[in-house]
């Protein structure tokens, strides 16, 4: 198998299969965004972020786009980990559109860039409030709704900055806590459809989403151990995108960990790719996608090893900028390539462009101002 990964020029996904069934149309091997138009009934799915805690410039931390081909174009976004509103801003997706967040569980690797969304992205542009799902917790203190609040608190410094220049409103949250102990639909809104469903993830409150359209189903399971609760969840879906860490004696290798350290960060908190095979062949999706996965050359190899001693079916490696066309008709993998300084693209809002009152200026600026202006030449 030779794959080469995007940071070393790489132009094709990782994958051993990168069609599944045939495509309704023919695409270009590589997505140049804004060259694309969704077509009704399809569903795009990005990798916003598909690396770990320890972010690189080849791989932000968690997160997934999916964008459906309704009427409306509605975007969703699961987990929002560093660096990813970077790849974001370069696929040309509006920022207005950016409204609905999932999280599936509260790691920082998961939400750090939640507090660029309510922070940086309402001065680009955004002026409606963002609902955010995630999970409850048998500690109401740990549940979606208590984070969602000490963000706001947190922010209160950024969001007295944006009175009398920026309107407010896309400044505000709407949190919907999720149940941690069973699976339920949370959304139901303009032909889609998602459930989230519980995972087994260090404590409770970790879920994974479920996104039907138009007769198209995509699961994304968050971080999780191998679970029975999403194999029941993801019965008939065509695109399985699945936690999947390095195996642990790899992983201990390339983290200089002690393997009892490794073996424990892997298997007794996340999903080997063997144990991930065993995942895919139970659902039976029409792709698996490893996801969360260190994405580094010399140690692609042992991951698709590993998963081919129990999985035998397509499969892909997410990197960053992986994108999946999913139709009726196929599952597509493709990598995208995107201007490393494109900037926010705005489309529109539902809210009125109305600004607040400014606060006013703290008494000591009057003094320590430079009139740098009168000093100009000429």
């Amino acid at each position: 198998m030779n794959m080469v990964p995007a940071y070393l020029g790489g132009t094709a996904a990782l994958a051993t299969e990168a069609t599944v069934g045939e495509a309704p149309v023919e695409r270009d091997p590589i997505l140049i965004p804004g060259d694309e138009t969704l077509a009704e009934g399809e569903i795009r799915v990005s990798i916003l972020g598909s690396g770990l805690p320890w972010v690189t410039k080849s791989q932000a931390a968690g997160s997934v786009l999916v964008e459906v081909g309704n009427p409306e174009r509605d975007v969703f976004v699961f987990d929002l980990g560093a660096g990813s509103l970077a790849n974001f801003s370069g696929l040309k997706v509006p920022v207005t559109s950016l409204t609905k967040v999932f999280f599936s569980h509260l790691h920082a690797d998961h939400i750090a860039d939640y507090l660029t969304l309510m922070g940086s992205y309402v001065k680009s542009g955004r002026l409606d409030p963002v609902e955010v799902w995630g999970g409850s917790s048998d500690d109401p203190a740990r549940g979606l709704t208590a984070f969602v609040e000490a963000i706001d608190r947190a922010m209160a410094w950024d969001f007295g900055t944006l009175l009398g220049y920026t309107p407010t409103s896309g400044a505000k949250a709407i949190p919907t806590e999720v149940p941690y102990d069973r699976a339920e639909v949370v959304y139901e809104r303009n032909g889609v459809t998602i459930t989230s469903f519980p995972v087994i993830h260090v404590l409770s409150g970790a879920v994974g989403y479920r996104i039907d359209y138009a007769g198209q189903s995509v699961v994304f399971s968050g971080d999780t151990m191998p679970a029975k609760t999403l194999i029941e969840a993801a019965q008939g879906c065509d695109l399985l995108i699945h936690e999947t860490f390095l195996p642990a004696e790899t992983f201990a290798e390339l983290m200089t960990f002690p393997i009892e350290k490794a073996r424990m960060v892997v298997n007794d908190a996340h999903t080997p790719p063997d144990a991930a095979g065993i995942v895919f062949s139970h659902v039976k999706p029409k792709m698996a996608a490893m996801w969360h996965t260190h994405v580094i050359d010399g140690y692609i190899e042992p991951v698709f090893d590993t998963l081919r001693t129990t999985y035998s079916g397509p499969a892909t490696l997410c990197q960053d900028l992986t994108v999946f066309n999913v139709t009726p008709q196929a599952v597509e993998a493709r990598q995208a390539t995107v201007s490393p300084v494109q900037q926010a693209v705005v489309g529109e809002s539902k809210n009125e462009f109305i600004l607040d009152d400014p606060l006013p200026p703290p008494a000591w600026w009057k003094e320590a101002q430079l009139d740098w202006q009168a000093e100009l030449p000429g």
